[in-house]
């Protein structure tokens, strides 16, 4: 998503929100979340289809909704939202970020038991109360209050994608003034989520860069202006940390501030061992500080006789012992990837038609690519009947055949788990599929045997290829569901089932602990974006991101073959 289109994004879905918490219409909300959708794809900034007047032209943007987005894009305040918002009292929409509490149920917790807030929530179901409305009950409750206790722990943390746009704008912001500029922290090492952003700059002009720093735009408070630290709040809430040094020490800095901690301490004991001391400054002698290294990570890795030890391995988890013996493995890279198979279209909730989504795999350099929209169940997500998924079928087919493309396209589906582990369309219909990829979309709060069954039955099905987002946990709002970790990794080996390290920005599932857990288990992965708009295959360096700290190697890696040895491991 362009970042300048955020706003509009965040504006649509709360008026879908609130329109649902009040009993609106049912259509109305679903026109402003499929608008929301739309936007959320775009690869330029709404600013630029209002000046030209395509803006109506977006699927999904009609020209009401059109003159919604125009008057708050270009004002940054909309009427009609603010007098939605005036109808509700203000904690209901913060009642939203918990899993288990969606629009429809805020309405009925508001209507019935008064609750406006996330604390009113918590003493109604501590007290009871919930449990006594109609459909809802004690292991409601229970969901509820885990759903609070997740919510508070992990609020403070923003998602890569977030960190890594918010890098992008405040590098760009420096850039004049820096020799050398690259955020660290927990950016660096691509973990999932980050809990504020730490920004190393090599300059000869600290006091120009500090300058820029502070003021910059988006700034909300500023903590700190010194010398050679600053430290700012930004308005989205993400806490920045300015750190200029010498070019001299710009290696050992951006060592020192990438961490992990734990790994930092690895190193330094390291560096005692062999009669050096090392700081966020430099490599030096132990005794008379005599400078030894420091411009460069390398220089530094160099001088302690380590291999370079690439960011996303830096959790002290034996990296430092096998840089030390030289066995580290060459981590996949986005360069690698082959393909994408888990692509949807307008057929279902894409945006984006078979076409679009063809031409920006082929523009990435990939061989072959896959339509994996959803089957049948997923009614939100608007899936295909059998008759759909054969026209779908044939017009893959037709579109292979016409010539048109250098690509090779597979059609399959990302079909549905159903509770009992069925797929959900028949097998004469999966047969006829390039590939199928298995996936949970409902039920997540099963008890962990009653899963782990549900998913060794949908894998002991001879047509399924892949398992599509293993946990189904949504960052920062819903918990990976509960399954025996180790019988499902023996499973998808045993039966060649591969499995998805899924590069959607709120999902990046499987994470790394699980992938090298998987890894051990000698299971094979597959990179995919779960794309629903074209630009979203450029997510697939988020799948590339949780792969390498999950230490693995192209080899690994299914989508890193060619067509023909692909084909063949999928067929």
């Amino acid at each position: 998503m362009d970042p300048a289109n955020g706003p509009v994004v965040s504006m649509l879905n709360e008026i879908a929100d609130i329109l649902e918490i009040t009993g609106s219409d049912r259509f109305r909300p679903i026109a402003y979340r499929r608008a929301a959708r739309t936007i959320e794809a775009l690869p330029k900034p709404i600013q630029d289809y209002i000046k030209d007047g395509s803006i109506s032209e977006l699927p999904g943007v009609g020209e009401a909704i059109s003159q919604k987005v125009k008057e708050y894009a270009l004002t940054g305040k909309l009427d009609y939202l603010e007098k939605l918002r005036k109808g509700i009292p203000p904690g209901l929409l913060e009642l939203l970020n918990l899993q288990e509490v969606g629009p429809k149920t805020v309405g009925r917790l508001y209507m019935e038991l008064k609750i406006t807030s996330i604390d009113e929530l918590q003493r109604a179901c501590e007290e009871h109360s919930v449990s006594k409305l109609k459909g809802f009950g004690e292991k409601t409750e229970e969901r509820i209050l885990q759903s609070i206790k997740f919510y508070r722990g992990s609020s403070r943390r923003f998602i890569l994608s977030t960190g890594d746009s918010v890098a992008s704008s405040i590098i760009a912001h420096l850039s004049a003034n820096a020799k050398l500029i690259e955020a660290a922290g927990s950016l660096r090492r691509r973990k999932e989520t980050i809990g504020d952003l730490d920004v190393i700059v090599a300059s000869d002009d600290s006091p120009a860069v500090m300058d820029r720093f502070v003021s910059y735009p988006d700034v909300s408070i500023v903590y700190s202006r010194g010398e050679t630290k600053s430290s700012v709040l930004l308005n989205s809430g993400l806490q920045v940390d300015l750190r200029v040094v010498d070019e001299k020490s710009y290696g050992a800095a951006l060592l020192y501030f990438t961490g992990s901690k734990d790994h930092n301490v690895e190193l330094r004991n390291l560096a005692i061992d062999r009669g050096y001391k090392l700081n966020e400054y430099s490599l030096s002698q132990r005794n008379g500080d005599q400078f030894v290294a420091g411009r460069t990570e390398k220089e530094v890795y160099d001088a302690l006789g380590l291999q370079f030890i690439e960011p996303e391995l830096r959790e002290a988890r034996g990296e430092i012992e096998a840089a030390r013996e030289g066995r580290l493995p060459r981590l996949v890279a986005e360069s690698d990837i082959k393909g994408d198979l888990h692509c949807h279209t307008n057929w279902t909730d894409g945006s984006s038609p078979i076409e679009a989504m063809i031409e920006a795999a082929e523009n990435r350099g990939y061989q072959y690519m896959g339509i994996s929209d959803h089957s049948k169940s997923s009614k939100i997500a608007k899936g295909l009947s059998e008759e759909m998924m054969e026209r779908q079928l044939k017009r893959v087919e037709k579109l292979n055949s016409s010539g048109k493309y250098q690509i090779r396209v597979l059609c399959g589906s990302e079909v549905d788990i159903m509770p009992d582990g069925r797929l959900d369309y028949d097998d004469a219909l999966l047969s006829r599929m390039d590939f199928v990829i298995g996936s949970v979309h409902s039920r997540f709060n099963m008890e962990k045997a009653e899963m782990t069954e549900r998913l060794l039955t949908a894998m002991s099905n001879d047509y399924i290829t892949v398992l599509g987002h293993p946990t189904g946990r949504q960052l920062g709002s819903r918990e990976a569901y509960a399954f025996d970790a180790e019988r499902i990794f023996e499973a998808a080996r045993d039966k060649k089932v591969i499995l998805e390290v899924n590069g959607s920005t709120e999902r990046l599932d499987l994470n790394d602990q699980l992938i090298m857990e998987a890894k051990r288990h000698k299971c094979v992965f597959m990179l995919n974006t779960d794309s629903h708009h074209f630009t979203s295959l450029a997510n697939i360096r988020y799948a590339v991101s949780m792969a390498r700290r999950g230490w693995l190697t192209a080899v690994d890696v299914a989508n890193t073959s060619d067509l023909k040895e692909f084909s063949s491991m999928i067929g």
